[in-house]
């Protein structure tokens, strides 16, 4: 992308001050960072400049080209965790619009966890851990993920920076949850760890997941074996689980020969 191109890129994203604040950056240095108040919010959410933030910005915020709503009537979760939650986006679009829901939102990365606690400060509903979500507790390394390397982390075997890793079972226990109504879930590849071994899954209602098999084959089949007794739905780079409604009057179908979801109006009971 060339420097007008991204200038360009940047006034659709936050307007005219995005546009001056990225150009003084790349010619002077500063400054590091932009606020800006998103459409719906009182509270400013602070985007470095130069990294993925912007990117996270407008597809969460934004133009929401990453969908995260599972499309069931008169869906309105209690509980949401955010896994991959990286500096808040998705957490502070939930808080907005389940401002009942209590939102637990998991981050590994030092840099991109401080900018999380930062965004959701203002939101008493989030609860930001730093950890990184995996098969067993202890410890893993991180290292930049090839899907974006300016503010996106995959877990390294070689990885320099050595963080928390809690399984789900941990999470629930020490954040004092018994089940999941809303799973979020874009952590880069190590959806094959997680999901390989996941008894935690019968716990949980809806999964919201970006998968990433251009990082590492197999995420698809480890997370659909997984979620085999549920229903499936793709939304763009989004992909949904979830258990049947229990108070709907829609009832819910998957295409075999897609995987994809469809939904028929029924009588209500």
């Amino acid at each position: 992308m060339s420097f007008w191109q991204g200038l360009k890129w940047y006034y659709e994203v936050c307007g005219s001050r995005g546009v001056c604040a990225v150009a003084s950056f790349r010619l002077c240095g500063r400054p590091s960072e932009l606020a800006i108040i998103p459409l719906h919010s009182n509270h400013p959410v602070y985007l470095r400049i130069d990294t993925s933030d912007f990117c996270a910005y407008r597809d969460v915020l934004i133009f929401k080209s990453k969908s995260y709503d599972p499309g069931i009537p008169d869906f309105s979760p209690g509980t949401i965790v955010d896994v991959g939650a990286h500096i808040g986006m998705a957490s502070i679009l939930f808080a907005l619009k389940y401002p009942a829901a209590r939102i637990i939102a998991i981050e590994p990365e030092p840099s991109n966890f401080a900018a999380l606690v930062r965004n959701t400060a203002p939101y008493k509903t989030i609860t930001p851990i730093q950890a990184a979500l995996w098969r067993e507790d202890g410890e893993v390394g991180l290292g930049p993920s090839e899907a974006h390397p300016k503010g996106a982390f995959q877990i390294a075997e070689n990885g320099s920076r050595r963080v928390r890793a809690i399984k789900m079972e941990t999470l629930m226990r020490e954040t004092d949850i018994y089940s999941i109504d809303f799973l979020k879930v874009d952590i880069e590849g190590a959806e094959i760890e997680v999901f390989d071994s996941s008894p935690w899954i019968s716990d949980v209602r809806v999964i919201a997941i970006e998968l990433h098999d251009r990082l590492r084959p197999g995420c698809t089949s480890v997370a659909r074996g997984a979620a085999k007794d549920l229903h499936c739905d793709q939304q763009g780079e989004v992909t949904f689980f979830y258990k049947l409604p229990v108070h709907s009057s829609c009832a819910y179908s998957t295409d075999p020969l897609t995987g994809k979801s469809a939904s028929s109006r029924s009588p209500a009971a």
